[in-house]
Order: C-alpha cells, then structure tokens, then sequence
C-alpha cells in the first residue's frame, strides 16, 4: 500500500483548486469531490492490482485521477471490463458507507446530501463514451469482443468525438474549472488519434513477440485489419499456410 501511496501525484491544477476553494469558503465541497475522485481511481488501482499490472504512477485532478500502467494490449476482455467498472464500483461502496454514517448520526444531513449529489454526478460523467473517461474504456472492451481491434479501436475514438462535442454543447460554461476540463478532454482526445497508428502496430508487434489467450482458431484468412484480439489466424498463402507470428514478420514487419 505504501508504494502505491507514494506514486499518488497531485496536479498543479488541483492545488489551485484547493486554495480557490478555500478563500471562497467552499472546502466542504472540495473535500467531499477529492475524497470521491480519490477512492474512485482506487477502485482502477485495486484492479490493476489484482491482475498484477503494474502501476506506473496515479495523478489527481480537480475533476478526476488518471492511472497509469505498463499494460499489454492482449489482456483478456473481462479484466479490461472490470478494470473500466472499478472506479464505480467503489464509488458505490463509498456511498454505501456514507449512507452508514448518515443512519447512525456521524455526518448531518446537509453533508450526506453533498456527498451523494457529488458522487452520483461523478458516476454518470464517467460512464459517459468520452475519451478517457471510463464508458469509453468499457464500450471499447465490449466491442473488441465481436470486432476487428483496429475497428473497435477507430469506433472509439468515433464516439469518443460526437460525445465530446454533445458534452461541451450542453454543458459549456465559462467557468475555470470547466474550461479547465474541456481542455484536457480534447488534449487526451487529441492524443488517442494521434497514438492510433502506434497503438494498431503495438497490437500486432504484441502478436509478434508474445503468446496471448485466444479461444478459437481461424484458418484462410487474407486481410489482418480484421485481426480479433482474442482469436488465433492462420494465413493461405498460395496453398502454403502461416501462422500469424510468421505472417506478420514476413508481411507486416518486414
């Protein structure tokens, strides 16, 4: 837990946050959405854990933490899904406990109130298709499942465009930490499109180099943008057949 606990970095912006907060007297608030944002990224991390992935380092932001981890892309599609739902599911917890203390009379009702139009608000903006958020993450899992990678990967970042601009439409204000978090929105959007080619080749070097899970095998097969991630090909060339690791040296890396 102590090394986990030191790779926990505060952003700059959450500091400025704070100190804003405090002056405006708003440090009920603050508290209630830091404690909220900290135990939901503890709810990736506890995940992570657990699938023995390692974590490089945890940053904190006023309106949510990122994790990041050295993590294959051939993971199998469940973890990938309980990994996106951690953050909610101790969110849930967390207000499960909150809802403890409220009954037994530790917090007072204007408290519990706070909390749980914080913590519901945090849940539904993170279910939302957004990159980084985690519907995004879940919604990319689920379709790896039934599609291509590369075309799951590209319906992504599709989605991930239209629900970011439907959220600034509906949403936009002038206010600092809203503008704050539209633009690191469009940054790791910006990102995600950017990676895309890296992260395609990634996946098929992963192939390449490592032995992954996979439970079917399909023979015949000609076009590898249509390379699943939890199935194993083997390519017809001329009569002659290759297994993916030999086709992808030969024809894709060469």
């Amino acid at each position: 837990m102590k090394n986990i606990l030191k790779k926990v970095k505060i952003d700059c912006t959450t500091y400025l946050l704070i100190i804003l907060a405090l002056f405006a007297g708003y440090i009920k608030n603050i508290s209630l959405i830091l404690l909220i944002v900290l135990i939901h990224e503890m709810g990736h991390v506890f995940f992570f854990i657990l699938f023995k992935i390692k974590i490089q380092k945890i940053t904190i932001f006023p309106f949510g933490g990122v994790t990041y981890v050295n993590k294959k892309l051939h993971e199998r599609i469940y973890k990938d899904v309980l990994i996106s739902l951690g953050g909610i599911f101790f969110q849930v917890i967390l207000g499960v406990f909150f809802l403890i203390l409220y009954n037994f009379d530790f917090i007072v009702s204007s408290t519990y109130s706070l909390f749980t139009l914080y913590n519901i608000r945090i849940i539904i903006f993170n279910i939302l298709p957004i990159i980084p958020l985690d519907g995004s993450k879940f919604i990319f899992a689920i379709l790896s499942k039934y599609l291509a990678y590369r075309d799951s990967y590209i319906m992504m970042i599709v989605l991930g465009i239209i629900s970011l601009f439907l959220f600034i439409g509906f949403n936009f204000v002038y206010k600092v930490n809203d503008l704050v978090l539209y633009v690191f929105l469009i940054f790791k959007l910006y990102e995600v499109i950017k990676e895309s080619k890296y992260v395609i080749n990634k996946f098929y070097l992963e192939r390449v180099l490592y032995n992954h899970y996979y439970n079917e095998i399909i023979s015949n097969y000609l076009d590898i943008k249509k390379m699943r991630i939890d199935k194993y090909y083997f390519f017809d060339i001329g009569g002659k057949y290759l297994n993916e690791k030999d086709y992808l040296r030969l024809y894709y890396f060469k």
